[in-house]
Protein backbone atom coordinates (compact mmCIF):
# COMPACT_ATOMS: atom_id res chain seq x y z
CA UNK A 1 0.00 0.00 0.00
CA UNK A 2 1.31 3.57 -0.92
CA UNK A 3 1.90 4.82 2.22
CA UNK A 4 0.90 8.65 1.89
CA UNK A 5 -2.27 7.36 0.61
CA UNK A 6 -3.05 5.18 4.05
CA UNK A 7 -1.61 7.63 6.89
CA UNK A 8 -3.77 10.60 4.65
CA UNK A 9 -6.43 8.08 4.77
CA UNK A 10 -8.12 9.97 7.78
CA UNK A 11 -7.26 13.50 9.14
CA UNK A 12 -7.22 12.80 12.59
CA UNK A 13 -5.52 9.44 13.82
CA UNK A 14 -6.14 8.77 17.49
CA UNK A 15 -3.87 6.30 18.62
CA UNK A 16 -5.02 4.10 22.17
CA UNK A 17 -4.02 1.36 23.90
CA UNK A 18 -3.58 -0.06 27.45
CA UNK A 19 -0.93 1.62 29.73
CA UNK A 20 2.16 0.42 29.05
CA UNK A 21 2.02 -1.03 25.60
CA UNK A 22 4.26 1.70 23.98
CA UNK A 23 1.25 4.20 22.78
CA UNK A 24 3.15 7.08 22.71
CA UNK A 25 6.33 5.66 20.93
CA UNK A 26 3.70 4.40 18.79
CA UNK A 27 2.27 7.50 17.95
CA UNK A 28 5.73 9.58 17.72
CA UNK A 29 6.46 6.60 14.87
CA UNK A 30 3.30 7.18 13.21
CA UNK A 31 4.01 10.92 13.09
CA UNK A 32 7.97 10.40 11.77
CA UNK A 33 6.86 8.15 9.43
CA UNK A 34 3.57 11.05 8.24
CA UNK A 35 6.19 13.59 7.87
CA UNK A 36 8.98 11.40 6.20
CA UNK A 37 6.43 11.41 3.19
CA UNK A 38 5.68 14.61 2.97
CA UNK A 39 2.40 14.81 5.36
CA UNK A 40 2.08 18.27 7.26
CA UNK A 41 2.08 16.80 10.87
CA UNK A 42 0.92 17.73 14.29
CA UNK A 43 1.23 15.45 17.35
CA UNK A 44 -1.15 15.90 19.97
CA UNK A 45 -0.87 15.13 23.75
CA UNK A 46 -3.45 14.89 26.07
CA UNK A 47 -3.05 16.32 29.38
CA UNK A 48 0.11 17.70 29.38
CA UNK A 49 1.98 14.36 28.01
CA UNK A 50 5.79 14.52 27.02
CA UNK A 51 6.89 14.47 23.58
CA UNK A 52 8.43 11.07 23.09
CA UNK A 53 12.43 11.27 21.93
CA UNK A 54 13.23 10.30 18.49
CA UNK A 55 10.58 13.04 17.36
CA UNK A 56 11.58 14.27 13.75
CA UNK A 57 12.14 18.13 13.95
CA UNK A 58 10.14 18.66 10.90
CA UNK A 59 6.62 17.14 13.22
CA UNK A 60 4.87 19.92 14.94
CA UNK A 61 3.14 19.27 18.48
CA UNK A 62 1.21 20.62 20.78
CA UNK A 63 -0.20 19.42 24.41
CA UNK A 64 -3.96 19.50 25.21
CA UNK A 65 -6.08 19.88 28.51
CA UNK A 66 -9.66 20.72 29.33
CA UNK A 67 -8.48 23.87 31.25
CA UNK A 68 -6.24 25.08 28.27
CA UNK A 69 -9.23 24.36 25.89
CA UNK A 70 -12.20 26.30 27.55
CA UNK A 71 -9.79 29.22 27.71
CA UNK A 72 -9.24 28.60 24.00
CA UNK A 73 -12.77 28.74 23.26
CA UNK A 74 -13.43 31.88 25.67
CA UNK A 75 -10.88 33.38 23.25
CA UNK A 76 -13.11 32.48 20.48
CA UNK A 77 -15.69 34.75 22.01
CA UNK A 78 -13.77 37.73 22.45
CA UNK A 79 -13.48 37.28 26.17
CA UNK A 80 -9.76 36.72 25.75
CA UNK A 81 -8.70 38.99 29.12
CA UNK A 82 -11.39 37.40 30.89
CA UNK A 83 -9.82 33.61 30.57
CA UNK A 84 -6.67 34.50 31.22
CA UNK A 85 -7.52 35.85 34.55
CA UNK A 86 -9.52 32.56 35.51
CA UNK A 87 -7.00 30.54 34.25
CA UNK A 88 -4.36 32.71 36.19
CA UNK A 89 -6.72 31.64 39.45
CA UNK A 90 -7.30 27.89 38.57
CA UNK A 91 -10.88 28.51 37.98
CA UNK A 92 -11.12 27.53 34.43
CA UNK A 93 -9.47 24.23 35.45
CA UNK A 94 -12.10 23.67 37.82
CA UNK A 95 -15.04 24.29 35.71
CA UNK A 96 -13.49 21.87 32.62
CA UNK A 97 -13.94 19.22 35.34
CA UNK A 98 -16.88 20.63 37.14
CA UNK A 99 -19.24 18.19 35.28
CA UNK A 100 -19.00 14.51 33.78
CA UNK A 101 -17.88 14.13 30.09
CA UNK A 102 -16.95 18.47 30.00
CA UNK A 103 -13.26 17.83 30.12
CA UNK A 104 -13.79 15.32 27.06
CA UNK A 105 -15.75 17.33 25.42
CA UNK A 106 -13.56 20.15 25.27
CA UNK A 107 -10.59 17.88 24.29
CA UNK A 108 -12.62 16.49 21.48
CA UNK A 109 -13.64 20.01 20.50
CA UNK A 110 -10.01 21.32 20.31
CA UNK A 111 -9.32 18.51 18.24
CA UNK A 112 -11.95 19.21 15.74
CA UNK A 113 -11.09 22.71 16.09
CA UNK A 114 -7.51 21.48 14.68
CA UNK A 115 -9.28 19.43 12.32
CA UNK A 116 -11.12 21.84 10.50
CA UNK A 117 -8.40 24.38 10.82
CA UNK A 118 -6.83 22.72 7.61
CA UNK A 119 -3.02 23.66 8.75
CA UNK A 120 -2.05 19.99 8.88
CA UNK A 121 -2.84 17.02 6.93
CA UNK A 122 -2.63 14.87 9.92
CA UNK A 123 -3.19 15.17 13.11
CA UNK A 124 -2.13 12.27 15.24
CA UNK A 125 -3.58 12.30 19.02
CA UNK A 126 -1.78 10.03 21.51
CA UNK A 127 -4.86 9.29 23.41
CA UNK A 128 -5.40 7.83 27.15
CA UNK A 129 -5.25 4.42 28.13
CA UNK A 130 -7.97 2.13 26.82
CA UNK A 131 -10.19 2.25 29.49
CA UNK A 132 -10.25 6.45 29.47
CA UNK A 133 -10.03 6.05 25.54
CA UNK A 134 -13.68 4.28 25.62
CA UNK A 135 -15.10 7.67 27.76
CA UNK A 136 -13.20 10.26 26.02
CA UNK A 137 -15.51 8.60 22.61
CA UNK A 138 -18.37 7.95 24.40
CA UNK A 139 -18.35 12.03 26.17
CA UNK A 140 -20.29 13.18 23.59
CA UNK A 141 -22.84 11.04 23.06
CA UNK A 142 -23.90 11.22 26.28
CA UNK A 143 -23.40 15.11 26.73
CA UNK A 144 -25.77 15.17 23.71
CA UNK A 145 -28.65 13.23 25.74
CA UNK A 146 -28.36 14.82 28.31
CA UNK A 147 -27.85 18.44 27.62
CA UNK A 148 -31.08 19.82 25.69
CA UNK A 149 -30.00 22.20 23.30
CA UNK A 150 -26.89 25.42 23.94
CA UNK A 151 -23.51 25.40 22.99
CA UNK A 152 -22.81 22.24 24.97
CA UNK A 153 -25.56 20.12 22.74
CA UNK A 154 -24.46 21.42 19.70
CA UNK A 155 -20.39 21.33 20.22
CA UNK A 156 -21.50 17.51 20.94
CA UNK A 157 -23.28 16.73 17.56
CA UNK A 158 -20.57 18.56 15.85
CA UNK A 159 -17.88 16.32 17.49
CA UNK A 160 -20.26 13.34 16.79
CA UNK A 161 -19.90 13.94 13.63
CA UNK A 162 -16.30 14.07 12.97
CA UNK A 163 -15.92 10.82 14.79
CA UNK A 164 -18.72 9.21 13.01
CA UNK A 165 -16.59 10.24 9.52
CA UNK A 166 -14.01 7.73 8.61
CA UNK A 167 -12.35 10.15 6.46
CA UNK A 168 -12.15 12.44 9.38
CA UNK A 169 -11.22 10.58 12.38
CA UNK A 170 -10.23 6.73 12.59
CA UNK A 171 -8.80 5.42 15.82
CA UNK A 172 -5.99 3.16 15.43
CA UNK A 173 -5.15 0.30 18.57
CA UNK A 174 -1.65 -0.27 20.04
CA UNK A 175 -1.19 -3.74 22.12
CA UNK A 176 1.90 -5.52 23.10
CA UNK A 177 1.59 -9.10 21.29
CA UNK A 178 0.79 -10.67 24.64
CA UNK A 179 -2.29 -12.54 25.36
CA UNK A 180 -4.00 -10.37 27.66
CA UNK A 181 -3.07 -7.00 26.07
CA UNK A 182 -4.59 -8.23 22.92
CA UNK A 183 -7.64 -10.12 24.84
CA UNK A 184 -8.50 -6.32 26.31
CA UNK A 185 -7.69 -4.93 23.29
CA UNK A 186 -10.55 -7.00 20.75
CA UNK A 187 -12.89 -6.12 23.52
CA UNK A 188 -12.19 -2.27 23.37
CA UNK A 189 -12.02 -2.51 19.06
CA UNK A 190 -15.88 -3.54 19.42
CA UNK A 191 -16.80 -1.64 21.80
CA UNK A 192 -15.46 1.60 19.79
CA UNK A 193 -16.55 0.37 16.41
CA UNK A 194 -19.76 -1.38 17.02
CA UNK A 195 -20.89 0.74 20.14
CA UNK A 196 -19.32 4.74 19.61
CA UNK A 197 -19.87 3.96 15.62
CA UNK A 198 -15.79 4.97 15.49
CA UNK A 199 -14.05 3.75 12.56
CA UNK A 200 -10.88 1.77 13.39
CA UNK A 201 -7.59 1.48 11.13
CA UNK A 202 -5.13 -1.23 11.52
CA UNK A 203 -3.73 -2.62 14.89
CA UNK A 204 -0.55 -1.76 15.60
CA UNK A 205 1.20 -4.95 17.49
CA UNK A 206 4.63 -3.48 18.98
CA UNK A 207 7.77 -5.48 19.83
CA UNK A 208 7.29 -8.08 18.68
CA UNK A 209 10.01 -10.65 18.81
CA UNK A 210 10.32 -12.81 15.51
CA UNK A 211 13.96 -12.67 15.01
CA UNK A 212 15.09 -16.43 14.07
CA UNK A 213 17.15 -17.87 16.92
CA UNK A 214 20.83 -18.92 15.85
CA UNK A 215 20.46 -22.59 14.58
CA UNK A 216 21.95 -25.69 15.80
CA UNK A 217 22.33 -24.34 19.40
CA UNK A 218 20.23 -26.36 22.46
CA UNK A 219 17.78 -24.91 24.50
CA UNK A 220 19.36 -26.05 27.54
CA UNK A 221 19.51 -23.82 31.15
CA UNK A 222 22.20 -24.66 32.87
CA UNK A 223 24.17 -21.90 30.32
CA UNK A 224 23.37 -18.54 29.96
CA UNK A 225 23.44 -18.76 26.68
CA UNK A 226 20.90 -21.19 26.71
CA UNK A 227 18.93 -19.69 29.42
CA UNK A 228 18.85 -16.45 27.14
CA UNK A 229 17.45 -18.91 23.95
CA UNK A 230 15.43 -20.74 26.43
CA UNK A 231 13.40 -17.01 27.11
CA UNK A 232 13.31 -15.81 23.23
CA UNK A 233 11.90 -19.32 22.35
CA UNK A 234 9.16 -18.75 24.99
CA UNK A 235 8.94 -15.21 24.23
CA UNK A 236 8.35 -15.59 20.51
CA UNK A 237 5.97 -18.65 21.07
CA UNK A 238 3.50 -16.42 23.00
CA UNK A 239 3.75 -13.89 20.86
CA UNK A 240 2.63 -16.14 17.92
CA UNK A 241 0.17 -17.27 19.85
CA UNK A 242 -1.00 -13.58 20.87
CA UNK A 243 -0.85 -12.49 16.95
CA UNK A 244 -3.03 -15.92 16.43
CA UNK A 245 -5.35 -14.52 18.60
CA UNK A 246 -6.07 -11.10 16.89
CA UNK A 247 -6.21 -12.27 13.85
CA UNK A 248 -8.64 -14.97 14.74
CA UNK A 249 -10.97 -12.51 16.58
CA UNK A 250 -10.33 -9.06 14.84
CA UNK A 251 -10.95 -8.77 11.22
CA UNK A 252 -8.13 -6.06 10.97
CA UNK A 253 -5.16 -5.62 9.50
CA UNK A 254 -1.83 -5.50 11.82
CA UNK A 255 1.33 -3.38 11.64
CA UNK A 256 3.79 -5.64 13.62
CA UNK A 257 6.60 -3.24 14.96
CA UNK A 258 9.97 -4.96 16.25
CA UNK A 259 11.12 -5.21 19.72
CA UNK A 260 12.86 -1.94 20.62
CA UNK A 261 16.18 -2.64 22.72
CA UNK A 262 17.12 0.97 22.82
CA UNK A 263 13.87 3.05 23.19
CA UNK A 264 16.12 6.23 21.73
CA UNK A 265 16.19 4.45 18.55
CA UNK A 266 12.49 5.28 17.75
CA UNK A 267 13.62 7.63 14.55
CA UNK A 268 16.55 5.15 13.51
CA UNK A 269 14.97 1.57 13.59
CA UNK A 270 10.71 1.92 14.55
CA UNK A 271 10.15 4.72 11.60
CA UNK A 272 11.47 2.43 9.09
CA UNK A 273 9.78 -0.58 10.61
CA UNK A 274 6.32 1.54 10.63
CA UNK A 275 7.11 2.29 6.64
CA UNK A 276 7.58 -1.34 5.38
CA UNK A 277 4.44 -2.47 7.47
CA UNK A 278 2.30 0.20 6.24
CA UNK A 279 4.25 -0.64 2.80
CA UNK A 280 3.13 -4.37 3.03
CA UNK A 281 -0.17 -4.04 3.51
CA UNK A 282 -2.25 -5.11 0.27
Amino acid sequence: MDTRHFLSTSRVLIVAGKGGVGKSVVATTLANAATSVGLHTLLVGIEGKKVVSGLDQRVESLAISPGAALSDYFDSLGLGRISRRLLAAGIVDLVASSAPGIDDLLILGKIKQLERSGDWDLIIVDGPPAGQAIGLLRAPLSLRQAVGGGPIHNQAIEIIEMLADPKRCRVMMVSTPELTPVSELIDTAFEIEDEIGVALGPVVLNGIDDEPLPKNLKLNKKSELGSALTYRHDRQQRHALACALLSQELPLQQLRLPHLINAAAVSTELTPAMLAAIGALP
